[in-house]
C-alpha cells in the first residue's frame, strides 16, 4: 500500500495539471470499485463468501463483509475506490473552506493516529480508576451512533495538537524524520 501511494505521488506534483489528476483519480477509483464488484459478485475470491440473506439488507451486509485485518484485496479495492473518488471530489471542491480541517488532519496523519491511541488509553485508565474494570455494563456503547459521536469529539479535541504539529512540519523541513509523522 505504501508503494502504491508512493507511485501515485507524481499525480499530486506541480507537473501534473488538476484536470489530469482528477481524471486519473476518477478512472482509478471507478476501476477499483468495478474490480471489487466483479470479484465479489462472482463469489470466487476472498475468505468469506457472501450469502443471500433473509432480506435485501442482510444480503447487502453479507456482500460488503470483507476482511480488514490483514487487508484483503476486496477490502483494499473497496476502500481505495471510495477514497480515490472522494479525493477526486475534494480536488474539485478544493477552494471550499470546510475542507481545510481535513487537509490539516491529512498533513499529519501518523501523528494523529499515535496521539489518539494514547488519548484513548488515558481515557480508559481514568474510567477504570473511577468505575473499576469493565464488566460489560458501564463502558459498552448502546448504539453505533455513540461510537461516531465519540470519534467526532476525539477528532475535534485533537485538532489543535495536529494543527500545531502540521505547522511544525512545514516550518522545520530541515528535520527529516518529521515527514514520517
Amino acid at each position: 500500500m505504501i508503494a502504491l501511494g508512493y507511485s501515485i505521488g507524481p499525480w499530486f506534483g506541480k507537473a501534473c495539471e488538476a484536470t489530469k489528476r482528477r481524471r486519473y483519480l476518477l478512472v482509478a477509483g471507478i476501476s477499483c470499485l468495478l474490480g471489487f464488484a466483479v470479484l465479489r459478485t462472482l463469489n470466487v475470491y476472498g475468505d468469506a463468501s457472501w450469502m443471500t440473506g433473509a432480506n435485501t439488507l442482510q444480503t447487502a451486509m453479507s456482500w460488503f463483509n470483507v476482511t480488514k485485518y490483514p487487508p484483503s484485496l476486496l477490502f483494499l479495492l473497496l476502500t481505495l475506490g471510495i477514497g480515490l473518488l472522494l479525493m477526486c471530489a475534494f480536488e474539485h471542491a478544493a477552494s471550499r473552506n470546510w475542507l481545510k480541517p481535513l487537509a490539516t488532519l491529512g498533513a499529519a496523519p501518523m501523528f494523529f493516529y499515535v496521539l489518539h491511541l494514547y488519548v484513548l488509553k488515558f481515557m480508559y485508565l481514568v474510567a477504570v480508576a473511577i468505575w473499576g474494570v469493565n464488566q460489560g455494563q458501564l463502558f459498552g456503547l448502546s448504539s453505533l451512533l455513540w461510537l461516531w459521536v465519540i470519534s467526532a469529539l476525539l477528532a475535534v479535541g485533537l485538532y489543535p495538537a495536529v494543527r500545531w504539529f502540521a505547522a511544525l512540519k512545514q516550518r522545520r523541513r530541515d528535520i527529516t524524520w518529521l515527514k514520517y509523522l
